[in-house]
């Protein structure tokens, strides 16, 4: 024997209906602010990545114009006869029968040795 249920009434039953398209809304809000959070801190990393690779750029400048220097100074005459003295190197300049100069020819014949006899 079955027993029977007692049904509820529906008009007893207070229903409070949860629209979808709020449900939509509120999704969207809150997948637009976990966007918003996660592009702000690439940008934040981003810009700290720059800002070391700025500074690294800088100090390579300063080391290259300081061997630019460095070079240049090596260079000058007078270091160069130096050099040259503590080296105990005796170095000339080539008579003009040493000297090979080279020509740039025109079209097909390319470049020209030019000896001085």
């Amino acid at each position: 024997m079955k027993k029977k249920q007692k049904r509820k009434s529906r008009k007893a039953e207070v229903r409070i209906p949860f629209p979808n398209v709020l449900a939509m809304v509120l999704v969207c809000v809150a997948a637009s602010g976990l966007s918003y959070v996660w592009l702000c801190a690439r940008c934040d990393t981003l810009g700290d990545e720059i800002r070391r690779l700025e500074s690294v750029r800088r100090t390579v400048r300063q080391q290259s114009i300081a061997e630019q220097d460095r070079w240049s100074n090596m260079l000058a005459p007078a270091n160069f006869e130096r050099a040259l003295r503590h080296h105990r190197l005796a170095m000339t300049l080539p008579d003009e029968r040493q000297v090979v100069r080279v020509r740039r020819g025109s079209g097909e014949q390319g470049l020209k040795l030019a000896y001085n006899k």
